[in-house]
This record gives structure tokens, sequence and C-alpha cells, in this order.
């Protein structure tokens, strides 16, 4: 009678216990694929040839807000035109800057080169340095907001470890203990939580 009384005891709690597993797992994968995705956004368009970049400055205002992925597509330099949003690398003294998107605003042409002028929607002055294009530039085909700070925080080390390897750690864990589980268990059902 008493291990009867047990039985009905363990029956709901284990039931409660297994839809908890579940819900867990099935939130654990969610999370993973969210991630995955916000990952593939900033990794698959530099496969296909376009470049991404975090935007870091508020110069661009509402065009490009800060913590925005910029995701852009390479342009001639002969195709720029006033008006235009690019991205530019200036160097300083054998050091490379932060990469600015900023608006032409004039084009100029000196000894071959295309000479341009740009300025930040933001900003209330045109930036002092004229700057040379390269034969190629970026320029922005879509702003994603938001996604800047994701992508961002996953390239660095600690978000690689906390977004990427982390979670693989867990989940290879549970499928182990999930395995080892089928196995310690008299008649389960092989590969069930």
């Amino acid at each position: 009678m008493l291990t009867a009384r047990v039985r009905r005891v363990n029956l709901p709690l284990a039931a409660a216990w297994l839809l908890l597993r579940r819900l867990l797992y099935a939130a654990f994968v969610v999370v993973l694929v969210t991630l995955a995705s916000a990952l593939a956004t900033a990794v698959v368009p530099r496969l296909l040839g376009y470049g991404t970049l975090v935007v870091q400055g508020a110069s661009m205002g509402d065009a490009a807000p800060v913590g925005s992925l910029v995701i852009a597509r390479w342009t001639e330099a002969g195709d720029v035109a006033p008006g235009d949003v690019i991205l530019i690398r200036e160097e300083r003294e054998d050091t490379q800057l932060t990469p600015k998107l900023h608006r032409v605003v004039s084009l100029d042409s000196e000894n071959g080169n295309i000479l341009v002028r740009t300025k930040g929607d933001a900003n209330e002055t045109v930036d002092p340095n004229l700057y040379i294009l390269p034969d190629r530039v970026l320029m922005p085909a879509f702003t994603v907001p938001n996604l800047g700070y994701v992508a961002g925080f996953a390239m660095s080390p600690l978000g690689w470890v906390s977004l990427v390897l982390l979670p693989a750690a867990v989940l290879a864990l549970l499928v182990l203990r999930s395995i080892w589980a089928d196995e310690d268990e008299p008649g389960a059902e092989p590969g069930t939580l």
C-alpha cells in the first residue's frame, strides 16, 4: 500500500519534471537559433561580397543610428555622387582610424584622383579634410538597427565564449546525459528526454 501511494505522488512530479525539461530545451534551442540568425546576418553578407560595419558613432543620426549593423555593397569610385553615403577609412601616422559612414557633399578631381568632402547627417559642419577615394568604396545597402550590438558582442572574445562555446558545451552535455540516461534506465526509449 505504501508503494502504491509513492507511485501516485511520483507520477505528477515526473510529468512536471519532464515538461520543465522540454520547455527549457525548447527555450535553449530558440535562443541558439536567434543568436545563429544574428551572427549569420553579420557574416553571410561578407561571403556574398558585401561588407558589414557596426555603427559606433552618432554622426549619421537616424540614417544609421548607433548600434546598427550596416550591410554595404562595393561601388566603383567613379559611380559615387554627391548625396551618397560612403564608408571612409582614414589613416593617420601609420594607423587606421575607426571607419565611419558620412555623406558626400562635394566631389573634385585632381591628378587622376577623386577627392570627396563629407559630412555626417547629424554634424553641423563639413569634415575638415578632403578624402581620396580608393578604386572601390563601400556604400550602405541595408541598415539593421540594434543588431550591431549583438554582432559586435559576438565578435569579441567574451561574446564568442558566452554565445558560441558555452551554449555548445551545454548542448553537448545535455545530449551526452540523455544518451547515458537511456542506457541506465531499463525499458527507456532511445532518444527521448
